[in-house]
């Protein structure tokens, strides 16, 4: 899926910079995407909010798109940076409101959301993320990143806070491609979206996440990823359907699953959390997870 994606970003951008952190090794695979797409890249041991701190650290243009590794560009999104140039819009995005596939029990998988795979209302999720980067460090710094709302947040969402004028692109279920979701903005599908594409590592590796049910989920994400690189750039794209839940009270639904939440921890309890993880390591790796929260919290100052 990595290639097809900087394959569809080349596309539609042949000389955009393109900054990629890389968990894992990989050090030959990497190579080969920076040989055939001109690619910078950093292999870095860290979770995905010190990668992103990191990537936004680096990025030297004015705007920047920030696009998950399991997405695939079907449409020139140029227009969309025109539109943040022209201040339409401050921020592009898929607002984090959608629907669980029909092709998961997500009842069984995670029953507190009612149905949802995403919902919060007003932020979106860091699959797509576009604006003017140089203006938000300006402003706000990296600190900005930091989000002030008391629920569960995503390490991003405070980019979603500073911004007043959000696009959204809207996602849509397919039958034949599992459980993604095509982003469309009208009649133009912008984007694919494959969740979960680090299924081998999250549902099915040593470190998985146990669920009632992962097993089936990682067969039904394996299965459409399969057929959606069989297609592509051939892709089926009939039969869709709305997985933004257009017929729902979005802020009456957000409450009931806020509702069923277990109290989001304090400081204090998160510290302990970490260290309580941070005993199972070994010296080197507590060493390196020590070092890299001294680095996000200074980074943030």
């Amino acid at each position: 899926m990595m290639r097809i994606h900087l394959q569809s970003i080349r596309r539609f951008f042949p000389t955009a910079p393109i900054l990629v952190s890389k968990k894992g090794g990989g050090y030959e695979e990497m190579e080969e995407y920076r040989t055939d797409f001109r690619i910078q890249y950093w292999i870095e041991e860290c979770n995905y909010s010190d990668a992103l701190l990191g990537l936004l650290g680096r990025c030297e243009t004015e705007y920047v798109c920030i696009l998950d590794h399991d997405t695939v560009l079907l449409a020139d999104p140029a227009y969309l940076l025109v539109g943040l140039v022209d201040r339409r819009w401050d921020m592009v995005g898929i607002e984090e409101r959608i629907r669980d596939h029909p092709a998961i029990n997500g009842a069984r998988l995670w029953p507190q959301n009612r149905g949802w795979m995403r919902l919060a209302p007003g932020y979106t999720d860091a699959t797509l993320l576009m604006f003017n980067l140089r203006e938000f460090m300006r402003r706000w710094g990296l600190r900005g990143l930091r989000p002030k709302k008391p629920f569960p947040p995503e390490f991003h969402y405070g980019i979603c806070e500073k911004h007043t004028q959000h696009k959204y692109l809207l996602p849509f279920h397919t039958p034949r491609y599992g459980i993604g979701n095509v982003l469309k903005d009208d009649d133009i599908a912008v984007l694919w979206h494959q969740w979960f594409g680090a299924y081998r590592t999250r549902l099915e590796g040593p470190e998985a996440d146990v669920l009632p049910g992962t097993r089936q989920l990682a067969g039904t994400i394996r299965q459409g990823e399969e057929v959606f690189l069989a297609d592509y750039p051939n892709l089926d794209l009939s039969n869709l359907t709305p997985a933004w839940g257009p017929n729902y009270d979005i802020y009456a639904e957000r409450h009931e699953v806020l509702r069923a939440l277990p109290p989001y921890p304090g400081l204090l309890e998160q510290l302990k959390t970490r260290l309580n993880r941070w005993r199972h390591y070994n010296i080197r790796k507590f060493v390196l997870h020590a070092i890299r929260w001294v680095e996000r919290w200074w980074r943030m100052l």
